[in-house]
This record gives structure tokens, C-alpha cells and sequence, in this order.
């Protein structure tokens, strides 16, 4: 009978830690808040300091030390551009809405896993697909596709972050790196975003 039971209590405990070892999968929803700089190669130093925010969802697995995580976020923010010779307008520059889709991809380590709280730090890339862009005049919405306005319609960006898990809360900042050319113009355009994300595990 002893045998019988200790044969069982290895079993369970065989179990136990087979399944402690499983890769561990969370869906998180959030949004956030973003300031995205763009540095222009003109000679001159030029930049823009815009915001924009932005909100989705993303997939998480999780595995002793390791992690890795997709997103799929809505983003929108802003540029100044030069308005296309077809616009029939006095002004010459004017704030454009950016509407864009992103999928960013993030592999990292977990310093800190306890029961209630978890730090990550990841690297990746963010590849993002440029949807739209629209400008209001006066009363009127004029809309246009990204290179209608000198924009790329796909960028990528290497991504380097940190997010910290409190309960089902999620705490997340990330810098964002421009890798290709932000602009389709002559000279190189450069893209810096900080995002400050909040979220929550389901």
C-alpha cells in the first residue's frame, strides 16, 4: 500500500511540474500615449515635435526567465508636410493626421517574476503600415494615401523596452527607432517615438 501511494505522490508531483513548466499565454488590451519625433537630414537640423496616441491588443507567452509578445495596434499621430500641387490652398504647410496599423514583435528576459509582480525588458521590431493621411482646411477634410504627401506607406522600427506587470495591470514604456526612410523625399528623414502604454491581462 505504501508503494501504491508513493508511486501516486510521484506522479503528482511529476504533474505538477510538467505543467509549471508550460509556456504560459496572456491576451492584454491597452493603449497609451506617444510622442514621435521627426529628425530631417536637410542640412539645417530641422525636427518635429509631435504627439499621438494609440490602443490594441497583444498576445504574451511567457516561459521560466523568457518571453516573447505580438501586438496589433491602431496608431494615430501627426506630421507637417508640404501639401500636394493638387490642393488649391494659400497655406504651404499644415498638420496632417496619420492613421497607421502596427504590428510590433518583442522577445526579451524577465528580471523579476513574482506571484503579484513582473518585470520584463524586450527588444524587437515594430513593422508598420501606413493606411491614410487627412488634412482639415478650413471646413473641409481633404484626405490622402501616404505617398500622395511624400510618406512611406510601410516603415519598420527597432523597438527597445520595458513594462512591469502589477496584479492584471500592465505598465509598459518603449523607445521607437526609425530603420528605413521615413519620408520618400531626397534627403533622409529619421523617426524617434517614446509610447507610454497602460494595460490589463485577461
Amino acid at each position: 500500500m505504501s508503494l501504491r501511494l508513493l508511486i501516486i505522490a510521484c506522479i503528482t508531483l511529476f504533474a505538477a511540474s510538467a505543467n509549471a513548466q508550460r509556456p504560459k499565454l496572456d491576451l492584454k488590451a491597452y493603449g497609451g500615449y506617444h510622442t514621435h519625433i521627426y529628425v530631417y537630414k536637410d542640412g539645417m537640423g530641422t525636427r518635429d515635435v509631435l504627439h499621438g496616441w494609440q490602443a490594441g491588443f497583444g498576445l504574451r507567452v511567457s516561459r521560466r526567465k523568457l518571453m516573447a509578445e505580438v501586438g496589433f495596434l491602431w496608431i494615430r499621430n501627426n506630421i507637417l508636410l508640404a501639401l500636394p500641387d493638387s490642393v488649391v490652398t494659400a497655406l504651404e504647410v499644415d498638420k496632417f493626421k496619420i492613421n497607421s496599423f502596427e504590428v510590433p514583435i518583442k522577445v526579451g528576459f524577465v528580471p523579476v517574476k513574482e506571484a503579484f509582480f513582473k518585470w520584463y525588458v524586450y527588444t524587437g521590431l515594430g513593422f508598420r503600415f501606413n493606411t491614410k493621411t487627412r488634412v482639415d482646411i478650413q471646413d473641409e477634410t481633404i484626405k490622402f494615401k501616404p505617398k500622395e504627401v511624400g510618406l512611406n506607406w510601410f516603415n519598420i522600427d527597432y523597438i527597445l523596452g520595458t513594462q512591469f506587470d502589477i496584479g492584471v495591470l500592465n505598465l509598459e514604456v518603449l523607445y521607437n527607432l526609425g530603420v528605413n526612410n521615413s519620408s520618400r523625399d531626397g534627403f533622409r528623414t529619421n523617426s524617434h517615438e517614446i509610447h507610454f502604454n497602460i494595460g490589463f491581462w485577461f
